[in-house]
């Protein structure tokens, strides 16, 4: 499944394995970084993903803790903003397929929430 591909992709910091996650004109909305005092995470396209998360895992210390994932379109984990956690939700919108329970799915747009 896409989403364990996508925690694995986490937990690692490979922020080029994440962004084999994606589709390339996919969408990344993350609204927990509000929280800790920081914009929004707003990332549009493959590349960008992957730019961003190399930036987020290398500079700003992001990671995910205790993932645990609910479906095929669901993550329930803590996010790790450079030592301030915060507990979060992660859920696929659209797959390229429609059913994200694919071997070749891949993520079209996810929503980063607040749980």
């Amino acid at each position: 499944m896409i989403i364990q591909a996508f925690v694995e992709a986490m937990q690692n910091k490979d922020h080029e394995a994440l962004a084999e996650c994606f589709t390339e004109t996919c969408r990344l909305f993350d609204y927990c970084p509000q929280l800790v005092g920081l914009e929004n995470f707003y990332t549009y396209g493959k590349r960008a993903i992957d730019m961003f998360y190399h930036n987020q895992f290398v500079l700003s210390g992001f990671s995910m803790l205790d993932p645990r994932v609910i479906d095929e379109r669901t993550v329930n984990f803590y996010a790790d903003y450079n030592g301030v956690v915060v507990h979060a939700v992660a859920t696929i919108e659209n797959c390229n397929d429609g059913s994200c329970a694919l071997d070749n799915s891949l993520i079209q747009e996810m929503v980063i929430r607040p749980a």
